[in-house]
Order: structure tokens, then sequence, then C-alpha cells
């Protein structure tokens, strides 16, 4: 008999087991699926802030083109897979993909825009919340009014004023500020009023390249290892200015608006000819014959039986008459 008592309290223990294991599992089972829905939603505050690290890149790589573009104007992660800002990143764990809308701001005349989330299933409100307080930055959500809400009631915005047209049950996130407004690349584009994106702050190395098709080229000086080549056009100098060489000092200059002047007193030299009007100088030498088309003139006069020195002159007296 004692071991049938046995036998029945043994039963019971185990029978108390599965009742207290009973009501355990849904208490386990509610565990098991909040900490999987907090994994589905950090995942997808991952992924929406991927697909807006991109879109914030791509409008600062674009704002000159879309400041002088229409606005508002759009884009989707399609887009940004194409044109190689985001990989793949197109639908986040609950099936959505995104698109972003860009306006002016009327006061500031800066770049803003809104990301929704757009397809997929519609998130529950306090996964909404949840995922909205994970993202950097301005995060939000998507009212049943259509009206973006940020976190905590943040912000809100007007999808429409952006181009967009969204739904509840979605994400939003809000982006401006500087990291909107220009990246550090070198603008191909005029921003009106931002001139400081056309500008370089450092030295270009062409690596031996051209540089080709340049209308006005200003600046300082510029040095050349090569010949300096204009086709139709002069070697303009201002002021008393001219070209020089620097390698033994010579070259030619203006000085006033009557006489072209060999720099530091150099003297000329040609195989060919000089030409002019008129030559004036010191003393005129000639290697060769001298020879004249008309008259020699002779100002200076001479005495006859006079010394002159040295032997060999020619002149004439107060009547003409050559000695």
């Amino acid at each position: 008999m004692q071991k049938d008592n046995d036998k029945g309290f043994a039963l019971l223990e185990i029978l108390g087991g599965l009742v207290v294991i009973s009501l355990l599992m849904p208490l386990f089972w509610s565990y098991i699926e909040d900490y999987l829905n907090e994994m589905r939603n950090q995942s997808a505050a991952f992924h929406a802030d991927a697909y807006n690290t991109a879109a914030r890149t791509y409008i600062a790589d674009n704002n000159a083109r879309l400041h002088s573009g229409t606005l508002p104007a759009t884009f989707t992660a399609d887009e940004l897979i194409r044109k190689g800002y985001l990989k793949g990143l197109n639908r986040s764990p609950f099936g959505q993909s995104y698109t972003t809308g860009i306006r002016r701001n009327t006061s500031t005349g800066r770049l803003e825009a809104l990301t929704c989330s757009t397809g997929g299933e519609n998130i529950k409100d306090d996964a909404l919340r949840s995922i909205a307080s994970l993202l950097p930055g301005l995060g939000g959500f998507i009212g049943k009014n259509g009206t973006a809400t940020g976190v905590f009631g943040g912000w809100t915005d007007k999808p429409g004023d952006y181009g967009l047209s969204c739904n509840g049950g979605h994400i939003a996130i809000v982006m401006m500020g500087d990291d909107l407004q220009e990246s550090d690349r070198l603008y191909r584009f005029q921003v009106p009023g931002r001139p400081e994106l056309n500008q370089m702050n450092t030295a270009i190395n062409m690596g031996g390249n051209n540089l080709n098709n340049a209308g006005n080229v200003n600046g300082q000086s510029a040095t050349l290892k090569g010949d300096v080549t204009s086709e139709n056009g002069w070697l303009i100098t201002k002021n008393d200015k001219g070209w020089k060489n620097i390698t033994y000092g010579g070259g030619f200059t203006m000085t006033d608006s009557q006489w072209i002047r060999a720099v530091g007193g150099k003297g000329i030299i040609t195989s060919g000819e000089i030409k002019g009007g008129k030559v004036s100088g010191g003393t005129v030498r000639s290697d060769g014959r001298l020879s004249t088309g008309e008259y020699l003139q002779l100002d200076k006069t001479a005495v006859a039986n006079t010394k002159c020195s040295p032997d060999g002159l020619v002149g004439r007296d107060s009547k003409g008459a050559i000695l």
C-alpha cells in the first residue's frame, strides 16, 4: 500500500509541474514575441537610416542642380541604387521602400528634405514610435491623417509640401541644415548666393593633363615650361612692364607713349634689316659699306689746314667744300 501512495504523490507532482508550465508558457511566449518585434524594429530603423544617409549624400552632391531646377522634386530608393548611392537596400523588414521629397525653405533659401517609407505592410503605432525613437536625427512616422510627426511630437510637417503623398503606418525622417547644402566637392554649377561652392581652397594638380576650352583665365602669375602661343591675339602688358629675359636681364618695355626701350640698356642684334622713318643715336658704325639713297648731310664745319683726329675723317668747310 505504501508504494501505491508514493505513485500517487509523484503523479500529483507531475501534474502540478505541468500546470505551472502551462501557466508560464503564455508569459514566456510574450517575452519571445516582444524580443523578436524589437529586433525587427531595430532592423527597420537601421535600414531606414542607411537609406537616409545615402539620400543625404545624393542631395549634397547634387545641391547646385537641385537649386537651379524645379522644386519640390522627388527621388526613390531605386534611383539611388541605379546611381551607386545605395547597395540593394530597397526593402525593409516590413517590405517597405522609400521616397524622398525636396523643397526650398522660403526664409533661408536652403534645401530641406522629407523621407517617407512606402508600400509593404502598415506598421502598428507602437512599433512606429519604437522605430522613430531608434532613428538618429529627426525620426518620425506618418499618422493616420497623413501628417509627418516626429518622435514624442518633436516636429510635424506636411508631405505635400515636399511633393510627396505618404500613408499612415509608415516611417518619416526630415532632413535639414548644413548636411544637405554642400559636399566637399567643387560644384560644376553655379548656386545663386553661394559663390564659395565654386571656389577651390587648395592647389589643383592636373597630373600632366590639359585644361581645354577655357574662357578668360585670371590670376596673379603664370609659370610655364613650354611655349606661350596666341593664334589671333596679342601679348598685352600694362603700365611700364613688357617682355623680359630673366636669365640675361634683357627685354623690351615702354615707360612713355613714344618709345620702346631695351631693358637694362641692352643692344639689339639682327642678321636682317632695321628700318624706320628716322634713326637717331650717338655713334653710328657700319662694318660694311655705308650708303645713302639721297645725300649725306654734314652739319659740323671744319677749317682747312687744321689738325683733326683721328686721321681719315671727312668734313666740310663753312662754304660746303669737302675737306
